[in-house]
């Protein structure tokens, strides 16, 4: 069954945090958690087992800040993708159940006219980490935490535009219920259901 078709049947739980939980087995400050999914796959594989354990039915890949601004070196970011993959592929089969969400946060920087990223830029840092994704096997894509509407934009063009895979976002909003760019639930609802969003919603 696929995913689509689950969630109209039953409530899907998403795990939580990844980056504490490697921060506990070691993570040193200022290293780039992403490339424990092949220096440490163990550990990444065995926080998708407790998850999965704990009831989680989604399973979001080790690779929130996975794009080419960070891993610029020739095919590091499509063998940490690959290999995030493969460490949550390995804990869902040993489970016989769950689904890899391929995990996009934001790219770290502005769009213009606030930053200095063109959109066309940040469609084309989002491409190549979801095709990277959907060729290693993941089974839907998570773009999260997003604070700006522009980014999650591209975000959603890049996902829908390289992949056919089901896509699902999530937000965070400031106490003034606003996005960071000002944008409020029934603006970025919208937003997403006009760009065929699978589900959305908001985190942190």
């Amino acid at each position: 069954m696929s995913i689509l078709d689950e969630m109209k049947v039953r409530r899907l739980y998403c795990d939580g945090g990844m980056g504490s939980l490697l921060q506990a087995a070691g993570l040193a400050a200022g290293e780039l958690p992403e490339r424990w999914n092949i220096s440490h796959p163990e550990v990444i594989t065995d926080v998708h087992r407790k998850y999965l354990a704990a009831g989680a039915d989604i399973m979001t890949t080790n690779t929130f800040g996975a794009n080419r601004l960070k891993y610029d070196k020739d095919g590091e970011l499509k063998a940490i993708v690959e290999a995030a993959i493969a460490n949550a592929r390995k804990a869902v089969e040993e489970a016989g159940r769950g689904y890899v969400a391929l995990d996009l946060g934001p790219t770290g920087k502005l769009l213009k006219p606030l930053g200095t990223l063109d959109f066309e830029d940040a469609v084309s840092i989002f491409a190549r980490t979801i095709k990277a994704g959907a060729a290693a096997g993941a089974d839907l894509i998570l773009i999260e935490t997003m604070s700006d509407t522009y980014e999650l934009k591209a975000a959603m063009l890049a996902a829908k535009e390289n992949s056919d895979l089901p896509v699902m976002a999530t937000v965070i909003f400031g106490e003034n219920g606003k996005m960071l760019t000002g944008a409020t639930p029934e603006a970025v609802t919208a937003l997403l259901e006009g760009l065929g969003a699978d589900a959305f919603g908001m985190n942190c």
